[in-house]
């Protein structure tokens, strides 16, 4: 072999090498974006049920002072917001809690108001 041919050699050699170590990180940067949006993802996910519960409770304390109080309001809450809708039959809260475009909903019913409060459940929900 001659030096130039062994020089070509080693020249090929070694960017073969750089393009599957870039390959390898590439794939590697690519792992990590998406599994940083799935964490994301779960934290406003989070954010959203956190509203919807703050709506709950909202709801619920209103109750508890008007017997007659509807619902049917809304509460912007750091970069999110939350709704309590129409308050249905005896009691039935229902809200929707929203970060960031990930939603939650609750649905509580209530048994008693009064002298002291008593849920009969508390669940998030697909859908009302």
């Amino acid at each position: 072999m001659t030096k130039e041919y062994r020089g070509f050699a080693a020249l090929t050699f070694v960017l073969i090498v750089a393009t599957i170590s870039l390959i390898i990180g590439l794939t590697i940067s690519q792992l990590n974006v998406g599994e940083m949006n799935m964490e994301l993802g779960k934290v406003f996910s989070e954010k959203s049920y956190y509203l919807a519960n703050l709506c709950a409770e909202e709801a619920l304390m209103k109750l508890k002072n008007d017997t007659n109080y509807q619902g049917n309001e809304s509460m912007d809450v750091e970069g999110g917001n939350c709704n309590i809708l129409p308050i249905e039959g005896t009691w039935i809260i229902q809200t929707r809690g929203n970060y960031q475009n990930y939603f939650t909903k609750i649905k509580v019913v209530v048994n008693n108001i009064h002298p002291k409060i008593v849920v009969q459940s508390w669940e998030e929900v697909a859908d009302f």
